[in-house]
């Protein structure tokens, strides 16, 4: 084995000329350090450092090596500095040739920092590495960052460390990842540093170009064929939960009000009036009537809840009386119309823009995109084809669902003195299974101030465009309403005779008698059905709600074991958690979550659980057996004994004492 020499610090100041000379104070004179050789070869090789992190910090303290990444100088900025951009943030990525990396692994990340031997401390021999050679790197034109003052060379990125960031697709090109890929573990710090200073973080802001990750709706796997049928006595672990399909719709909900933007991505302002955080709800820009417009979604700084914007880009109010129409509108409230909040100008996206502020129900489509887009007709098509129909309609239920809503809506709206004046494909909104709201309600009012001069006319026009829209659903095209006859032909064969004579009515010539009333009275045995339809779904709806008001009696039983078991010290007793009633919790725990089978196997038996918990939540008398972990000692306890023991260790937790 051979020895290692242990040499002094080196020191800046100059060596003396006899190295035998000592201090008359010391006791023992310090090896002299020995003259380091440099090898002419390693000023060719790149120092390990820079192909591992990215740079060396001996660079400018005597490190042999070649630090040069390109022919051209290039500044570096320092490791300590907090505005440094490490190499796992993807513009850093970019600063390597691929060449330089084709025999360093993913995993050299974790590697320690490489201290060449000439500015050691203590010359103990690092892991050693190929060095690659300063031939194969390829000189590239240094380009400069818009965002800061840090330089990146253009040349390839580097394979086996980029392919972690490649799920946010920065260049527009799909991830390509090998199925057993594993991303290289990297320390807080590293994870702090992945984006450099003035670049948005991708798992901050749901951009387009960044792919959101999939949430896990499913908690629970459907019931299986084979146990559907079970006794009375028995459930199944998805009766105690909600249906998978609920909590999914629920789920997504939240996920859209939780969605935020880029506001620099999309020259969007910081905040509008008491909005901020807007996020665009359409890709494409909209048209009013002639008006573009744009929809967002915006938080309110006054109450905390999310709101719907849309904005009128470029109009200029003329009339400021034109405004006291939204005040009216604001007094409808109405179960089946999207509730109108406030309307003002703004000047804030750069030109002079009106917006209108309403309630935001996530995941609404418009009737156009729910019924007659392409995607729509074959979803129609697969939902027909499971109940055993072969023509491409639209239920009647559904139809005459969707005319008891848009009739009760316009009966509120017309006996407030106002006309919709919006009933129209792409101005109604279908926010449930066939649940429609009115949008965009007071906007036509605004734009075409007259002072409710014309509301009896624009309330026949209601009526009109209802019948055109009825027409257009039940003949599942927007180009029917050209050709009447034809379309009054096919539905009087696949409809009954009560929808036929309500379009008649509402298309007929505008008359005193025609009026929302008229037609509610052609549709009132219809309205019962919906009602009953109504009172069902509610009915079902408070089952559901009645299993998570159950759920929420197991997470309070949970959390007070949490706050018993393993407690580190009470009551000036370390083992406070070990030895009492709470010795019989801790023994209950283990029964409850920590069994094993013959084999030694963890048993997961969600059944057991819920079953163990709630017993101990009701204290029934029924009597277990509890066997400490060494098997040498055995407690026949019953759920009541243990509820109070855990009622009793709870109030002494809770009770204050250190």
């Amino acid at each position: 084995m051979s020895a290692i020499p242990i040499v002094a610090p080196p020191s800046d100041d100059p060596p003396t000329n006899s190295p035998t000379t000592t201090s008359p104070s010391a006791t023992k004179s310090p090896p002299t350090k020995p003259a380091v050789k440099t090898n002419p070869a390693n000023a060719k090789r790149l120092c390990r450092n820079v192909i591992i992190h990215g740079f060396c910090k001996f660079e400018d303290k005597g490190c042999e090596f070649n630090h040069d990444t390109n022919n051209k100088p290039i500044a570096q900025s320092s490791p300590e500095s907090k505005t440094a951009v490490r190499l796992a943030s993807p513009a850093r990525a970019n600063t390597l040739p691929t060449t330089m990396v084709s025999s360093v692994s993913a995993d050299s990340v974790n590697a320690p920092v490489f201290v060449p031997k000439s500015v050691s401390d203590n010359s103990v021999q690092g892991r050693s590495g190929t060095p690659m050679s300063a031939s194969s790197i390829h000189a590239t034109t240094p380009l400069e960052s818009p965002d800061n003052n840090i330089h990146h060379q253009d040349v390839n990125p580097m394979p086996a460390l980029t392919n972690s960031f490649s799920q946010f697709d920065l260049m527009g090109n799909s991830p390509v990842v090998p199925p057993n890929f594993q991303p290289p573990h990297m320390p807080p710090q590293e994870m702090m540093n992945m984006v450099p200073p003035g670049m948005m973080d991708p798992y901050f802001y749901m951009n387009p170009s960044y792919p959101r990750q999939p949430l896990q709706y499913h908690l629970y796997t459907s019931p299986l064929p084979h146990i559907s049928n079970l006794h009375p006595h028995q459930r199944s672990i998805q009766s105690f939960f909600i249906p998978d399909h609920l909590r999914e719709q629920l789920t997504r909900r939240n996920e859209a009000t939780l969605t935020t933007s880029s506001g620099h991505s999309a020259n969007l302002p910081q905040e509008v009036h008491v909005y901020h955080s807007l996020c665009p709800l359409e890709e494409q820009p909209g048209n009013f009537f002639g008006h573009p417009s744009r929809v967002y979604k915006a938080t309110c700084s006054v109450d905390g809840r999310t709101y719907a914007l849309i904005r009128i880009e470029g109009f200029r109010l003329v009339n400021e009386m034109a405004m006291s129409v939204v005040e009216s509108w604001r007094h409808i409230r109405h179960c089946n119309i999207v509730s109108i909040r406030e309307a003002f100008t703004t000047r804030a996206f750069g030109d002079s823009s009106l917006i209108f502020t309403y309630d935001y129900h996530p995941c609404s489509l418009t009737l156009y995109n729910a019924h007659f887009t392409p995607q729509a007709q074959l979803a129609l098509q697969a939902q027909l084809q499971a109940m055993g129909s072969n023509t491409m309609l639209v239920p009647e239920t559904t139809l005459w669902s969707y005319i008891t809503q848009i009739s009760s809506a316009l009966k509120a709206v017309h006996g407030s003195g106002l006309a919709s004046r919006n009933i129209e494909v792409n101005k109604i909104l279908v926010t449930g299974k066939n649940r429609l709201r009115i949008n965009c309600a007071g906007i036509m009012d605004v734009l075409q101030y007259d002072g409710g001069q014309n509301v009896a006319r624009y309330q026949q026009e209601d009526l009109l465009s209802f019948g055109k829209l009825v027409v257009a659903l039940a003949c599942n095209s927007l180009q029917s309403f050209h050709n009447l006859p034809q379309s009054f032909e096919f539905i009087s064969r696949y409809y009954s005779p009560d929808l036929k004579n309500l379009v008649l009515f509402l298309l007929g010539k505008p008359q005193p008698t025609k009026t929302i009333d008229e037609a509610i009275k052609l549709i009132g045995p219809r309205i019962l059905h919906e009602i009953n339809c109504s009172q069902y779904y509610t009915d079902a709806l408070e089952s559901e709600l009645s299993k998570e008001l159950e759920n929420g009696r197991l997470v309070r039983l949970l959390s007070k074991l949490g706050f018993i078991n393993e407690r580190p010290e009470f009551d000036m007793d370390p083992r406070w958690s070990e030895t009492g009633d709470r010795y019989i919790i801790k023994l209950f725990r283990d029964y409850v979550f920590h069994q094993v089978d013959e084999n030694g196997v963890p048993v997961v038996d969600m059944a057991h659980v819920l079953a163990c918990l709630n017993k101990l939540d009701a204290g029934v008398d029924e009597k277990i057996m509890l066997m400490s972990r060494d098997e040498q000692s055995c407690l026949i306890v019953s759920y009541k004994e243990i509820k109070n023991c855990i009622s009793a260790a709870f109030n002494d937790v809770s009770s204050g004492r250190k």
